[in-house]
């Protein structure tokens, strides 16, 4: 009798049981049984089935045939049953992916309904209707803040063994506050029609490297919940305290950015200063204009007063570079730009604007030196910069406010 080999398809069988009967080795009931395993017809029936089936396997294509027999084929049909594994396995991942993703997305809207919750459920900051003056001046006032580096506490020592700087919380709301009792003192000189206010980033410390995880004594979030509710307190009582209506612009910097310790690259509209701009918003959402909150940008052009001034955080060291860029990508004239970053104030011309210089200037910041700036040798006492600005005569005069 015959006997199908291990790994021999079926049809392969098929066609050597055919072979076997058409030499007469074996009986038409010895054909049945190997076919289909059981005798159900009768003499003349099976043998008009039998004459069917060989004529139908004559009529395959030989070529198929051929590989059906091949053991090429076989390897082949091997390598199609392993791709439809990966692609099932491949389509399993992007399922467990997307199934994070909207966890994510989830959790994140989460956590911005609590975030709005708990700010709507604050006392509401009361902004008085002061009368200003009716005379205009048609000039602006400009207020640049920057590398506040809220959650940082540290203390840096001298040559000598004493206290060069000292930081954290608690005195970076005093130097604030102190900068308003300076820009009051100087309110003789601040005669204007509305001031703005910018922030150039690094609003927080964040945990960009290693050397930012002995600063931090806090959860970075609970960081900037009390930092932004502190910043709209602050602003509030700069608005009674000059009588001037605020614009403020909120930058975003590289401190500011969510990021894992280390990791890269960063992903940079990932950004805490978000955060603080939609707080704000809600915060002053009923100071019937007086305080005004711009959106949330890295990279900001305004023009004050007839001059083009640009805004953002600075992490290029060539800010002419940076006014070149953007002059040419939006075809504007960028008549100044203002960055943080460097920890130190500084300024030089570039060239000649319609009024005045074209001027690149760097602002203090609010932190002063901590150890990375030490490091890089980029160090200054604390400072904020305050600069006028008049429609006829554009940038005409400024000054930095030391704070510590």
């Amino acid at each position: 009798m015959l006997q199908r080999e291990k790994d021999e398809n079926f049809l392969s069988y098929v066609e050597r049981v055919n072979e076997q009967l058409d030499l007469h080795n074996i009986s038409l009931q010895d054909w049945e049984k190997e076919i289909i395993g059981e005798h159900i017809y009768g003499e003349e029936s099976l043998r008009r089935c039998s004459l069917f089936f060989r004529k139908f396997m004559n009529k395959l294509d030989l070529e198929e045939r051929k590989m059906l027999n091949d053991d090429n084929r076989l390897q082949s049909i091997n390598r199609a049953k392993d791709e439809l594994i990966k692609e099932r396995k491949k389509l399993q991942t992007i399922n467990a992916e997307a199934q994070e993703y909207y966890r994510f997305v989830a959790r994140n809207e989460l956590f911005n309904e609590k975030i709005r919750e708990a700010i709507l459920s604050l006392e509401p900051i009361e902004i008085k209707y002061i009368k200003f003056n009716p005379d205009k001046t048609n000039k602006t006032g400009l207020l640049c803040i920057s590398d506040l580096h809220a959650g940082s506490v540290y203390e840096i020592k001298g040559l000598y063994g004493e206290v060069v700087n000292k930081y954290d919380f608690s005195i970076m709301q005093n130097r604030l506050w102190r900068l308003i009792g300076q820009l009051e003192a100087d309110i003789d000189f601040i005669d204007c029609d509305d001031l703005r206010v910018v922030i150039c980033g690094d609003i927080f410390e964040n945990a960009l490297r290693m050397s930012s995880l002995t600063k931090l004594k806090e959860p970075v979030i609970d960081t900037v919940i009390k930092t932004s509710e502190f910043l709209c307190q602050w602003i509030s009582e700069l608005y009674k305290r000059l009588y001037l209506p605020i614009h403020v612009t909120v930058i975003g910097g590289n401190h500011d950015t969510l990021a894992l310790l280390g990791s890269k690259p960063r992903f940079e509209e990932e950004n805490l200063a978000k955060l603080v701009v939609k707080f704000m918003e809600l915060r002053f959402s009923n100071t019937s204009g007086f305080i005004t909150i711009d959106p949330y940008t890295d990279v900001s052009v305004v023009n004050i007063q007839g001059t083009n001034v640009m805004f953002e955080h600075g992490e290029d060291s060539n800010l002419e570079t940076t006014i070149e860029y953007f002059s040419n990508l939006y075809n504007l004239d960028i008549d100044e730009i203002y960055a943080g970053h460097y920890h130190r104030p500084e300024s030089k011309a570039i060239g000649i604007a319609d009024i005045g210089d074209r001027m690149v200037y760097r602002i203090g910041s609010i932190c002063g030196v901590d150890t990375y700036a030490k490091k890089l040798r980029r160090s200054a006492r604390p400072s904020a910069y305050f600069a006028m600005y008049d429609s006829k005569e554009g940038h005409t005069w400024d000054r930095n406010y030391y704070l510590g």
